[in-house]
């Protein structure tokens, strides 16, 4: 196994790695029941940012194939390729759906915006 792939193995098995699993609607992909995606850690956006150059449009399809975790219970790993294997054979639309879910798991609520900001406090020297 690769030093990366190691890494990406570590960093995945951390006991406090929450996942979210989704059913995925038979209209969409009648082969894929479910879609379990993690949080990322710091490092996993870090390599997913490397392995696509810093091509920022390659970056929003690279970052939701980093945090597949499971597809119909099974579990895929960029380590051995299996998430990748997965994502090719995927439609579209589940393309689409997975990109959503990691989307509304790794950004805040509106409302979190908007608190956050209005906490601003400005301070000089």
């Amino acid at each position: 196994m690769s030093a990366l792939a190691s890494r990406v193995d570590q960093s995945r098995a951390a006991a406090d790695r929450q996942t979210y699993t989704y059913q995925v609607p038979a209209s969409v992909d009648a082969s894929v029941q479910s879609i379990t995606i993690s949080e990322l850690t710091a490092e996993e956006e870090l390599m997913a940012t490397k392995r696509v150059g810093g091509d920022i449009l390659k970056l929003a399809s690279e970052l939701p194939k980093q945090a597949l975790f499971a597809v119909n219970g099974n579990r895929v790993t960029l380590a051995d390729g299996s998430a990748d294997k997965a994502w090719a054979a995927m439609r579209p639309q589940l393309r689409r759906l997975v990109m959503t879910a990691f989307d509304r798991v790794h950004n805040p609520k509106d409302v979190d915006v908007d608190d956050f900001l209005k906490s601003q406090e400005v301070s000089v020297g």
